[in-house]
């Protein structure tokens, strides 16, 4: 199996490994001490197969987010740990108690940590609802230890044949189970600084690889619910909830800043979109407004087109929309240029060939 060649695998494993040791009699006064016992025997047998990456910044990075996630479920009190295992497929899994791994091949899926969020709340809230003891207690032990091995070993064959057999034993059940995470996952990332947006992009990015792929059907599982179906609840559950559907943020396209240096003994300010810059000033002022203008029309998908350079009163603008972005008379010029007229089609060209180059980026990248 490849990277991508089973893209709904991305969240599913979740619901796998929960059988993948028995739950052993414990001396433990609760049902959620076993519960951690079971998750950790079995987060002892996937690092004792699977390599971790021990990368400080990587590391750092999904344990900082898991942490902000884990902190909004109703179960804030479990020992939650969040650990890279080195595998390139594009998954991620959560035992019983807390016990959460992502692989290498998921962090270079996602495209900002509002998506790398998405995930590890998804996860997360398999973790707080039980959904691993609960699958547990419905399901045939030994299929699901199939299926996760034909997972983690990428045996197409193994993959497969487990998955028929998975539409007798498992029909009913693990539908609801992922809804309600997904939904959670919602919910907790609206009192994070996370956008909830990336629980859809990142499904929406899925939904497109299984038909780039054209892998939907032999790999489907009876019980789960299909990708699309995914998609349609979370999108309708935003509207629901009044969430702009703003996708920049997640997705971590036009990424616009604002810098400053200095250019022989003087200061300036530029504004820089996809690392590209756009337009140089002295005044650090009208870089920010003009900033904070792209920044709105940005995130309302705004066309190549619709950046456009006109004559105005006392000099030369850049319009968006009909908005003005900057105005150029003939004292306020960026260093280098000789007229208003030169100063705004240069910008004009330079937003146009950005914001072009990010819409080819994204429909290659989905």
């Amino acid at each position: 199996m490849t990277r991508l060649r089973r893209p709904t695998i991305v969240l599913l494993a979740a619901l796998l490994v929960a059988a993948l040791l028995p739950l052993r009699a414990v001396a433990a006064p609760s049902v959620e001490a076993a519960e951690i016992q079971a998750g950790r025997q079995a987060a002892q047998q996937i690092e004792s197969r699977y390599k971790l990456v021990t990368d400080e910044a990587a590391v750092a990075r999904v344990a900082r987010i898991g942490a902000v996630v884990a902190a909004q479920t109703p179960r804030p009190h479990l020992p939650y740990t969040f650990k890279i295992v080195d595998i390139p497929q594009v998954n991620a899994v959560a035992l019983p108690g807390g016990f959460i791994y992502v692989t290498a091949g998921l962090l270079g899926f996602v495209r900002s940590d509002h998506e790398l969020a998405a995930v590890l709340a998804h996860e997360a809230a398999h973790a707080a609802l039980g959904h691993g003891m609960e699958m547990q207690r419905r399901a045939n032990r030994a299929l699901f230890l199939t299926l996760l091995v034909a997972i983690f070993t990428r045996d197409p064959t193994l993959f497969q044949g487990a998955s028929l057999l998975a539409a007798g034993f498992m029909a009913g059940y693990s539908r609801d189970l992922e809804r309600e995470a997904d939904l959670a996952s919602v919910d907790y990332l609206t009192r994070t600084p996370y956008s909830p947006v990336g629980v859809l992009t990142v499904l929406e990015r899925l939904h497109r690889l299984e038909r780039f792929t054209g892998q939907l059907e032999v790999y489907a599982f009876a019980d789960h619910p299909r990708t699309a179906e995914r998609v349609q609840y979370v999108h309708d559950a935003l509207r629901a909830r009044g969430i702009p559907l703003n996708r920049r943020t997640p997705m971590n396209y036009l990424v616009l800043s604002v810098r400053g240096g200095s250019e022989g003994g003087a200061p300036y300010a530029e504004i820089v979109v996809n690392d590209r810059p756009i337009v140089r000033l002295r005044s650090l002022e009208r870089i920010r407004e003009a900033a904070e203008t792209l920044d709105r029309l940005f995130d309302s998908d705004l066309e190549p087109y619709e950046v456009t350079a006109r004559e105005t009163d006392g000099g030369w603008g850049v319009f968006a929309r009909g908005f003005a972005v900057l105005r150029f008379g003939a004292d306020d010029l960026p260093p280098g240029v000789a007229s208003p007229r030169e100063a705004a089609t240069g910008v004009m060209t330079r937003l146009r060939n950005a914001i072009d180059e990010d819409i080819r980026r994204r429909r290659l990248d989905g």
